[in-house]
């Protein structure tokens, strides 16, 4: 069936950058270029007859939206498909695309209303972890606090939702690599797509921390994928997607004016994987790291004797309304502090990062060091070791 594409608005909306990125990945080949206005191309391989597209360099031509059509319907009518399905694949060229596919959804394509809501919070909440984990690999995020990754996501596009199943999509827009560019590290990649990389490399990680958590009963799968991006904001993300879409499944498809050098990529998580995925945040939560902390405690122990201290020492806190134990490293020039809190047992003031190593705790980098003369030994779980 022939199904042409006449809306001129559209059609002259189409950049020509997009067409031409779509044929040079489909395989036509560039043969004739005239002026500054049009480039010819032939097909790859042994055509049955002969064909040739002219692809309009200057969106300022009076036959601009013509010459698209024409395109289109070559194309539409080379791949047997609607021009329509055609136009709308030229058309995210210049995007990196992220497919959530709902497979619960019912017999003609639509879900509740309370779980597509949450499809599209998750969906915003899922980019804005990649965005985030892109900046700078860690276990837990506060979202809207990275300015970087807030700002790439005013950029991000919703599209329209493809028949055949609820699938939403999201339009990453991603800058075409010139011709002669070479194939770029991670770090050199724009910003945009160094986030669809890492969200693809974190769903990858994500999928097989969860496989192997389960088999081994163990958190640690999840902790070594942190390094790939997975974080707690993504497996909860993840986890309710799953939830509500009973299953989700996630697909990328590269932007053709950027190469990516992989292959699209497509990820499966069950419903009953959520499960696995909301204890991996929540352990996540409650093992994040706690940086410029300002603690007071006592000083309960010293790891050598006063003449030999060597700057190690053991304070209680208060952590969370709870006494803790904390290990802790001291500078030199703050021994004679720490030593006669030690020996007086007074109050030591001091601002650290707080680490959890295992069961117990690490304060990192403390200072702004000093001994209180007026004490609440209530404040800080009192003097007993």
């Amino acid at each position: 069936m022939r199904l042409e594409l006449t809306d001129q608005t559209a059609l002259r909306r189409l950049p020509w950058a997009d067409l031409k990125a779509y044929l040079d990945a489909q395989g036509w080949h560039l043969t004739e270029r005239i002026g500054d206005k049009a480039l010819v191309y032939v097909p790859g391989g042994a055509a049955a007859e002969p064909v040739e597209i002219l692809v309009p360099t200057r969106d300022d031509l009076g036959d601009y939206a013509s010459r698209m059509a024409e395109a289109v319907q070559t194309l539409a009518e080379r791949e047997q498909r609607s021009a329509l399905a055609v136009y709308s694949d030229i058309t995210t060229s210049g995007f990196d695309v992220v497919r959530l596919r709902a497979p619960g959804e019912d017999a003609d394509g639509a879900i509740a209303i309370e779980d597509g809501v949450t499809l599209y919070r998750e969906a915003e909440n899922l980019m804005l972890s990649a965005a985030c984990a892109a900046v700078d690999t860690r276990r837990n995020y506060h979202l809207r606090k990275v300015t970087e990754a807030t700002d790439y996501l005013k950029s991000v596009r919703l599209g329209p939702s493809e028949r055949g199943s609820y699938v939403l999509t999201i339009f990453s827009p991603v800058q075409p690599r010139l011709g002669g560019q070479q194939r770029l590290e991670l770090g050199d990649e724009p910003f945009s797509r160094m986030v669809t990389l890492r969200l693809a490399d974190a769903l990858a990680a994500a999928r097989r921390a969860a496989d192997s958590a389960v088999a081994d009963n163990a958190f640690d799968p999840f902790d070594a994928a942190v390094a790939e991006g997975v974080s707690a904001n993504l497996c909860e993300a993840v986890a309710r997607l799953a939830e509500a879409a009973r299953g989700i499944e996630i697909g990328l498809t590269w932007a053709r004016t950027r190469p990516a050098g992989r292959r699209n990529q497509r990820f499966q998580f069950r419903r009953e994987v959520a499960e696995v995925l909301r204890e991996a945040a929540s352990v996540f939560r409650r093992s994040e790291p706690h940086t410029d902390e300002r603690l007071t405690g006592f000083v309960i122990a010293l790891d050598r004797p006063v003449e030999q201290f060597d700057g190690s020492a053991t304070l209680r806190i208060l952590l969370g309304d709870k006494p803790r134990r904390v290990r802790v490293h001291f500078e030199q020039a703050v021994y004679p502090q720490v030593i006669r809190a030690f020996q007086e047992k007074l109050v030591l003031s001091l601002v650290g990062d707080l680490y959890p190593v295992g069961q117990r705790w690490e304060l990192r980098s403390p200072r702004e060091i000093r001994v209180e003369e007026d004490q609440d030994t209530d404040a800080v779980g009192g003097r007993s070791g």
